[in-house]
Order: C-alpha cells, then structure tokens, then sequence
C-alpha cells in the first residue's frame, strides 16, 4: 500500500509485504489493514505510518469483515457456530463477543466492507444474506 499526499506530491510506500483495507487510526500513527489471498489471509495487520515493520494485531478477522474503532477491532469471526460479531480491545487484549448473525454466513466474494461502526462506537452495520436465488431462461432461437 501507498500513501500520497492529497495535494499531489510524492507517494510512500507504507506496506512490504502486500495489504488490503487499509484504515488510518483516528490519532494518525498506524495504518491497520488485512492482507489478500486465496483462501483469505486470516488477520489484521499495523504498520507505523511512517513505514516500518508490520504487526499482526489479531489472528482472526479476514478482507471485508472487520471494522476499526479508536479502542479496538470488531471483525465477523466466520468459525463459529453461527456467524458472530466480536470486538477486540487493544487495551486488553480480549475477545468479547458482541452479536451473533440470525441468518447464515454473510456472503464471501465481491468487493466492499460488509462491517461498519459509527464513529461513536454505538451502531453497527453489516452486510446480511437474506436471499439467494437464480433463475435459469431458455431463450429458442438466439443469434
């Protein structure tokens, strides 16, 4: 990943190792973002903004399922039962599960967060699959 400044300028590499998602900390010191893969590259990762060495800040957590907040992380954590949103506190360290997902597993695939949270850390959106369907035509004659 790059930075540039927005009045055009000279970009800075802030990432070595690839990056995905990235989300500067509201106090400007690091980058947190997730990495990309086949299957996805489980965990979210920091990097000073200056450059630097990367973190993994959290094992779990994967590409467009995990929100940045100024006290911690809330990511869907996709190995339980049922899918379950959980909140990790860079204070300490733990994992409070925060709301299970009434209906199955939020889609994998395509681009685009499916977790968001308020700036204020009161609300919570995600992204839910309330129906997925198909149909098939036969279209006689087509040229």
């Amino acid at each position: 990943m790059w930075k540039a400044p927005i009045e055009g300028g000279q970009a800075v590499q802030v990432t070595k190792n690839g990056g995905r998602e990235a989300f500067e900390s509201r106090d400007g010191k690091f980058v947190y973002y997730s990495k990309f893969g086949t299957p996805p590259v489980p965990g979210i990762w920091r990097v000073a903004v200056g450059g630097g060495g990367e973190t993994q800040v959290l094992e779990q957590g994967t590409q467009s399922n995990w929100a940045l907040l100024d006290d911690g992380i809330c990511f869907l954590d996709p190995v339980a039962t049922l899918p379950v949103i959980t909140f990790f506190s860079f204070a300490t360290q733990k994992l409070v599960p925060i709301a299970a997902v009434p209906r199955g597993p939020i889609p994998q695939g395509g681009f685009g967060n499916r977790l968001a949270v308020s700036p204020d850390g009161r609300w919570l959106l995600y992204v839910q699959n309330d129906r997925d369907e198909s149909e098939i035509m036969l279209v006689e004659n087509f040229r």
